[in-house]
Order: structure tokens, then sequence, then C-alpha cells
């Protein structure tokens, strides 16, 4: 748990473009090219704190917003939870905005972690809502993202290696058994191996076009020791 007077050290991770800012009064978060922040207006809310969610483009200007009151954020609300809620929000939707609509496509899950915070349950929801509204690449990027936050780079390699093969070898993954799983039939995989790329993200990709973007969360999370959603452990906050 980070300190009042600092805001948390980012890891070296030469993929990703993170960084803390603003101040731990009122903190932002970089995500790649989304930035979660706090401010105080009390003109517009007297009880509450003020989120933006800022989409920046390849030279770092801003693109789209998704900005108002935070009814999960108390102005009271300690500097640890300020910190906490921006650095999971971040991490939430970091490859979820899309290039032609910006934010206005993930704006209802925005809306929901802006409003119920992001407990367990909140982000299991907001979760859902992201892999509907975004495109498969997304969801596999997502998701391999999480699943190293989770259990490491070499542990998730393997587990999801270990899920994709025994998908493929699945048999009986059929229109009854995709019915059984909540699977639309036109969402069920082919019964073709899975890549011989052995990578996280091919395998991932082999996984999440076989049960359909919308069930690969839920699916892999009957599978596996992980919620995949960014729970704060996961993140050092």
């Amino acid at each position: 748990m980070t300190n009042a007077s600092t805001l948390p050290h980012v890891p070296p991770e030469p993929l990703l473009t993170d960084a803390w800012l603003g101040t731990p009064e009122f903190p932002g978060y970089r995500a790649n090219n989304v930035v979660a922040r706090l401010e105080d207006h009390p003109q517009v809310d007297r009880d509450h704190l003020y989120f933006h969610l800022l989409l920046l483009d390849a030279n770092s200007q801003l693109q789209d917003n998704h900005s108002g009151p935070c009814l999960a954020l108390e102005r009271q609300q300690s500097l640890p939870e300020r910190i906490r809620f921006v650095r999971v929000v971040a991490e939430l939707v970091r490859f979820s905005p899309n290039e032609d609509r910006g934010l206005s496509a993930i704006g209802q899950a925005l809306t929901l972690v802006r409003e119920a915070g992001v407990d367990r349950a909140s982000l299991l929801v907001a979760a859902q809502v992201l892999d509907n509204a975004c495109n498969e690449e997304a969801v596999i990027a997502s998701l391999s993202q999480l699943l190293k936050l989770s259990m490491g780079v070499h542990d998730a390699r393997q587990a999801i290696f270990d899920v994709a093969a025994g998908l493929a070898r699945r048999a009986d993954f059929d229109a009854t058994g995709a019915a059984d799983l909540g699977v639309p039939t036109a969402d069920v995989c082919s019964k073709s191996a899975p890549p011989n790329d052995s990578s996280l993200h091919a395998q991932m990709s082999y996984i999440v076009h076989a049960v359909g973007k919308a069930h690969a969360r839920r699916y892999l999370q009957g599978l596996m020791a992980s919620e995949l959603v960014p729970m704060p452990h996961m993140l050092g906050v």
C-alpha cells in the first residue's frame, strides 16, 4: 500500500506506456493511451470527487474524454483509495478504446465504475460490458495482460497452453456442449488444433476465437485460479 505523500513506483515494462500523474491527493494513471485521473470540482458535486478518463492520440494529445462526478469516491476518501481507483480503472480499459468510436463504445462500463466503484462485483460486470463492446483483439490483449499480472509470464503461458490444448481435445465441444456453457452455436469453434505458436497471445487468440469474445472471460474464469479482472493486489495498490 502506498503512503500518503507519494505515488507508487511503476516497474519498468518496455511494452507498456505507463506512468503515475498528478498528485497523491488527486492522482492519475496512464495505461497505454488512456489516462484515469481525479479532480475536485465542488461546484459540480460538493460531496464527491470528479473523474476523467482521457483518450490520447499517437502524439499524446487529447482525442476523447469521459468525465463526471465519481459517486464511488466521496471527497473525504483516503488517498490510498483514490490511488487504487485510478490504477484499477486505467488497467480495466487499457486496451478498450476504439480508434473510430473513441470512448463512446465503453461509456457504459466507465459510468458503472464511476458510480459503483472497483470492488470485485463491479469489476466483473464492467469487464463483461467491455467484452461485449470491444473487438476481439482488445479482449485477447486484456485477458493476456491480466493473466500475466495474476500468474506471471511463464505460468500464464503454460496455463493458457493447457487450456487451449484441452479445448482442442474436446470432441464433444459441439452445439450441445456450447449450449451448456451459454455459448451461441455460431460461436462454436472448429475442432482444429490450436496454433503451433506457443506464445500467450497466439494461444489466447485461439481460445477467444473458439468460444467467442463475449464468453471467453467467463470460460477462463471457470477453469483457472484467476478472476481475470484487475484486482488491486495484482497491481501493487
